[in-house]
């Protein structure tokens, strides 16, 4: 039968070693800070994970957050962030959410990535985009600031020309038409007498 436990300096004795009171307090700061440590080191994967909306591929060079990106080394997909402004190179580029949906842009097409709360936004700045969303709510759609409302879950929109300020090369290029549009009709009126046929 064991007898009471082995004090030493007023403190028990663990398996033959004894305990100094000086050394007690270093061994809880130790276990603390180690378990800091290790929630911190843990919590950073999770803060960085929530940061990348999205990833990009493409098997030519491209540009994100106006960055050359070459595809040849060797890394297949690049994060993105809200706040990224995507431009497709020579082919097209493949942007793949989270939540299962993507979005394709044709070469040469640009457009930014943004999230609102929980509401991820495509913004088409120029080009052609082809989607595939996961839920007609999966992703917003937008071109330049106009909301496009999908009724599929697969489809293609696009930007011919990005919306021109009002300037002095609108007002030329729109009296320029309208001469040409009057030449046109009095080529059309005034093309000599009328012929019918025999």
């Amino acid at each position: 039968m064991p007898g009471p436990p082995q004090l030493r300096n007023g403190l028990p004795l663990a398996a033959g070693i004894a305990r100094s009171p000086t050394s007690f307090p270093k061994e809880v700061c130790v276990r603390k800070l180690v378990c800091v440590l290790t929630a911190l080191l843990a919590a950073v994967p999770m803060l960085c994970a929530q940061g990348q909306v999205a990833t990009v591929t493409s098997t030519a060079p491209f540009q994100l957050r106006g960055a050359n990106v070459t595809t040849d080394q060797g890394v297949p997909s690049w994060p993105v962030m809200p706040g990224d402004a995507i431009q497709a190179g020579s082919v097209p580029v493949v942007i793949t959410f989270a939540g299962g949906s993507s979005v394709i842009l044709d070469p040469g097409s640009s457009a930014k990535i943004a999230i609102s709360g929980q509401i991820l936004t495509f913004r088409l700045e120029s080009g052609t985009a082809r989607y595939s969303l996961s839920a007609l709510s999966g992703v917003k759609l937008t071109a330049l600031d106009d909301p496009v409302s999908p009724s599929k879950l697969t489809g293609v929109y696009s930007i011919r020309n990005k919306r021109a300020a009002a300037g002095w090369w609108i007002v030329l290029g729109g009296a320029a038409a309208a001469a040409a549009l009057g030449l046109g009709i009095s080529a059309a009126v005034n093309a000599g007498p009328p012929v019918s046929p025999k």
